[in-house]
């Protein structure tokens, strides 16, 4: 039931429409019956059928022409212009098709020596009409806005759950543990060094703990947590690793969504880099100009395993959601397996 009453799919807009005419039809119909049944049932039928579809016409002419075309575009004068003359237009037409309907019918006392067609019934049948035609505008809006409300909320639940999967994934324990590890080894033998890489690891944490919990940061704020990042990955791989990082561009103003960078960056460590035994090598090329963000990704990649992670990347699916659901529309995520390299490219409408 829930589904037939909220559910967008045609089928069941069809079929809510066809169900609300039947019903109104068949429910005027047996008022008019029961106060007049010098006319048989089918007659009476007939008659407010063609009442009903010209009362749901103003209904649907209204919400599906005059609110789109003249009260989301702020003419507020001129929707309420348009709305009463469609009712008094229709309101002849409706009279002049049959005066036995409805006024004739239910209160044959209130008909004029003139018959139904007066300025006195237009008016009245404009009235009516046009409240009532309201109230239905009203309820059919409440319903969008209980749907478009709902959807909103699911669509943060999903938002919070990605950036908390997001959070939980963006530094496993083996990145802790291999970094605590290279700390140990490094203070052995270089004091001033493991405290670089000690202030590093902090900011990093720091960003992921603080600055991660934001809907949005600073773009330098990311891209220095990004460099961290880097430099602590160094220490592990040492010279085996060619690392190439370009970063150009309109930064410091602009602002983006946390972990969106740094996820195609340590995407290139943790499937390229950490895959290859024998000399990997990275590159990164960031360009922002103009509220427009362009980043590219290359790494290195063993022929052997390339298929297996061009497919099942989990990383970069996790982004493209995250991506569709913070910057629908605005963005574009190109993946490129090619012979031993991994390379993605990300352009990103920040404004």
């Amino acid at each position: 039931m829930n589904k037939f009453l909220f559910d967008n799919a045609l089928k069941f807009r069809i079929s809510r429409h066809i169900v609300f005419f039947t019903v109104v039809v068949l429910v005027f119909t047996l008022v008019l019956y029961s106060r007049n049944s010098e006319k048989t049932f089918l007659y009476q039928l007939n008659l407010t059928f063609i009442n009903a579809l010209i009362f749901l016409g103003y209904g649907y002419l209204t919400i599906f022409i005059l609110i789109p075309f003249l009260v989301l575009r702020r003419k507020y004068a001129w929707f309420a212009v348009s709305f009463l003359a469609l009712g008094f237009v229709l309101s002849a037409i409706k009279l002049s098709v049959s005066d036995y309907i409805f006024y004739s019918a239910i209160s044959p006392e209130f008909i004029g020596s003139k018959g139904m067609l007066s300025a006195r019934f237009l008016l009245v049948n404009t009235k009516d009409m046009s409240f009532i035609v309201a109230l239905f505008v009203i309820a059919k809006f409440s319903k969008d806005w209980l749907i478009a409300e709902k959807q909103h909320k699911i669509l943060q639940k999903k938002y919070t759950e990605l950036n908390l999967k997001l959070l939980q994934n963006q530094f496993e324990p083996h990145f802790l543990f291999n970094t605590l590890n290279n700390l140990y080894a490094l203070s052995l033998r270089n004091f001033d060094e493991t405290l670089d890489l000690i202030c590093r690891l902090k900011r990093v944490l720091h960003f992921a703990i603080v600055d991660g919990q934001q809907e949005k940061v600073l773009l330098n704020n990311e891209i220095a947590m990004i460099q961290d990042y880097i430099r602590i990955e160094l220490l592990r791989y040492g010279s085996r690793l060619n690392m190439i990082n370009n970063v150009k561009g309109e930064i410091s103003q602009q602002v983006i969504a946390p972990f969106v960078l740094f996820s195609l960056v340590e995407n290139c460590f943790k499937h390229g880099s950490s895959t290859d035994a024998g000399n990997p090598w990275i590159e990164l090329n960031l360009n922002c100009k103009r509220n427009r963000l362009s980043v590219e990704t290359k790494n290195s990649m063993p022929k052997k395993i390339q298929l297996v992670q061009a497919t099942e990347n989990k990383g970069l699916v996790r982004l493209r959601q995250r991506l569709d659901l913070i910057y629908p529309k605005k963005y574009s995520l190109v993946v490129q397996p090619k012979e031993q390299e991994f390379t993605v490219k990300l352009d990103l409408d920040l404004s």
